[in-house]
């Protein structure tokens, strides 16, 4: 019972009154039918099919009392409590309590309760067996710390990154982002540089060393990053519109206006305030990457 209790009102405390006020409309002999439902002594697989109902009934009520959004993703939140509320009761001893933190987190990002995914994550790092693979774990580390960038919690985000023991391409991205953000710089660009050492070609690793070297208040610097990429590349739009950007901060109003027609030019649609860094780091709708942890 007292697993029951821990576990409904953590996650069901906003629909508790649903339950209070029906109960309340009860009438006496309706009480003392339902009462009698659990005096008699049924088998234990009985006693879970009736619990399964009155939780399915439930859940189906406070799905339809929910705020507008994501049904569906309401309904995959609900639904995975209830299963892991099931198996913690066939099984104390739950060993894969961290997935079901970790996919509450996802439905929770999937409905914008950022602040609640966030705690989701906390629990699923802090339930993670010791005895699994460090790949499973850095992917827990990873997640959590894209969501505190999208939060703007950047040395909590950084503590994150620097737990991850199998660094993928992307990693050096957002540490150097980190870096950048706490005003170190050399260490921001040594994993600007260490994305261009992979990829000679990469966008990404100069849009990175360009970004970091406007913050450090270099501008000028950041233009010649973007004139070596459009050297080798001068059919890129969003290269021009990166590049006026960088112009526009160095006071070249006429190369701003240039670049930007350049940009048009090539692509007529073209978002003239574009930022690969800024997409990344802050994407219009936040979520995380399944390939990182299925």
């Amino acid at each position: 019972m007292l697993i029951f209790y821990n576990f409904f009102f953590t996650y069901y405390k906003n629909y508790c009154i649903i339950i209070v006020l029906y109960l309340c409309i009860f009438g006496k002999r309706e009480r003392i039918e339902l009462a009698s439902i659990f005096s008699k002594k049924n088998t234990r697989k009985e006693d879970i099919k009736i619990l399964c109902g009155i939780i399915g009934a439930f859940l189906f009520v406070a799905w339809l009392c929910t705020p507008p959004g994501n049904k569906f993703a309401q309904m995959c939140f609900f639904g995975n409590n209830t299963k892991y509320f099931i198996a913690k009761l066939t099984n104390p001893d739950e060993t894969t309590e961290y997935i079901f933190h970790r996919k509450n987190a996802e439905y929770l990002v999937d409905m914008e309760y950022y602040p609640q995914a966030l705690k989701e994550m906390d629990k699923a790092i802090q339930s993670f067996p010791v005895y699994l693979s460090e790949k499973k774990l850095s992917s827990l580390y990873r997640d959590r710390a894209r969501l505190r960038i999208y939060r703007k919690m950047y040395r909590g985000a950084l503590d994150d990154y620097l737990k991850v023991s199998d660094p993928i391409f992307y990693d050096d991205f957002y540490m150097a982002m980190l870096f950048k953000e706490i005003d170190n710089y050399n260490e921001a660009l040594k994993h600007c540089n260490s994305i261009v050492n992979l990829n000679q070609t990469s966008y990404l690793g100069y849009a990175c060393l360009a970004d970091v070297y406007a913050a450090a208040g270099m501008p000028g610097t950041s233009v010649k990053v973007f004139d070596y990429l459009i050297s080798k590349s001068s059919n890129r739009a969003r290269y021009y519109v990166e590049r006026a950007r960088y112009k526009k901060a160095v006071g070249d109003v006429i190369g701003y206006d240039e670049d930007i027609a350049k940009a048009k030019e090539l692509t007529p649609n073209v978002d003239t305030q574009y930022s690969l860094t800024e997409e990344l780091m802050f994407p219009k709708k936040f979520k995380f990457d399944k390939r990182n942890f299925d």
